[in-house]
């Protein structure tokens, strides 16, 4: 299964018996056979009426359904870190008005993990351990003219020192901030479904 955020609003590709596919808010997209499936993206980004789009697709055939989807876009690889302290709290940074995590883009020639560990570093001053992938999150946005689909990898981060977290500013970063799991949710409320996703993959919600 797929899903690919337009800002908050989502694109779910995924098999008809997945729970997503349940969703009766959800548009339900059936084509014909000859329907371009690559002007989907252009659609999802210029109608905001489809809060939650589903391309219902046979099992086993979502990375195909997918990559005709995207075909057309510039795809870039990312990845950041869900971290936690020694008390179970959670780092997040406040980011262009909203609560996020750290990430950022991978560099030419860059093993993916070293590409979170090092944009956890500068963007939070924090050198945390790098554990287990937890997901990839899928996101579009505009940058020079250009259609983005950005994939970011993330990992499960553990930070044992004692230093405080510094923002990077700029990233246009203006607060490093570790929350209690109790306070979690309180902060999605002003963030990105994408970011709820990280979560959700480490159970905290």
């Amino acid at each position: 299964m797929y899903n690919i955020f337009f800002n908050n609003r989502i694109l779910t590709i995924c098999a008809p018996s997945e729970e997503a596919a349940k969703d009766i808010n959800a548009v339900l997209f059936h084509p014909a056979d000859n329907y371009n499936l690559a002007s989907i993206p252009e659609l999802m980004d210029k109608s905001e009426k489809f809060n939650h789009f589903i391309i219902p697709t046979e099992p086993k055939m979502e990375e195909q359904v997918y990559d005709k989807v995207f075909s057309k876009m510039t795809h870039v690889n990312a990845a950041g870190g869900l971290i936690t302290n020694k008390k179970g709290e959670y780092l997040m940074i406040f980011r262009r008005g909203v609560w996020d995590l750290p990430k950022g883009w991978q560099e030419k020639g860059e093993n993916i993990k070293t590409t979170a560990a090092r944009e956890v570093e500068e963007e939070t001053g924090l050198k945390p351990s790098v554990g287990k992938l937890l997901c990839t999150t899928h996101h579009t946005y505009h940058l020079e003219k250009k259609f983005i689909i950005k994939h970011t990898n993330w990992y499960a981060m553990t930070y044992n020192g004692s230093s405080e977290p510094v923002p990077q500013t700029g990233e246009e970063i203006t607060e490093c901030k570790w929350v209690k799991k109790s306070k979690v949710k309180e902060c999605l409320g002003n963030s990105y479904l994408s970011i709820a996703e990280v979560f959700k993959a480490a159970e905290v919600i």
